[in-house]
């Protein structure tokens, strides 16, 4: 009797029957790893913005934007918004568009106690906690609280 070389359809199912078992197991650590990433770069974000902040506060004694107006910036923004050319000219930071970020920048008046607010958040956890935004505030004396 003569074999023929190939498998046979029970060895297919297994095989496909794994795969499967695989792709399904593997889903939810790819969610995990792509909230790991989401969550560092709005981290690292938040961070350069507020140093961005306290540079622009040196040179021209106020925050950016104007005392008492904010910036908004969200993820569907078409990358020629206006308020993300006046970021990066102003503080020397691009915003990334398209990212699943939005981004607010408010300064309260500058009064004594007068500072500048970030806002970065997305509408999934950015951290394992189940928050889904990060904020941050710098004082006019470089104290960068985040929160």
């Amino acid at each position: 009797m003569r074999r023929h070389a190939g498998f046979t359809l029970i060895e297919l199912m297994v095989v496909v029957a794994i795969l499967g078992i695989l792709g399904a197991t593997a889903m939810p650590i790819l969610n995990i790893y792509q909230q790991r990433a989401y969550g560092s770069e709005a981290a690292l974000m938040l961070k350069r913005i507020l140093d961005a902040e306290i540079m622009y506060f040196l040179e021209n004694e106020k925050f950016f934007p104007e005392d008492g107006t904010s910036i908004d910036i969200f993820k569907n923004d078409p990358p020629t918004k206006q308020e993300i050319q006046d970021v990066k000219d102003a503080l020397n930071v691009p915003i990334p568009v398209g990212h699943n970020l939005n981004f607010q920048i408010q300064t309260f008046p500058a009064t004594a106690d007068g500072f500048c607010q970030v806002t970065i958040s997305a509408s999934f956890n950015l951290f394992k906690d189940g928050v889904k935004e990060i904020n941050g505030i710098v004082d006019r004396e470089g104290k960068i609280t985040i929160f």
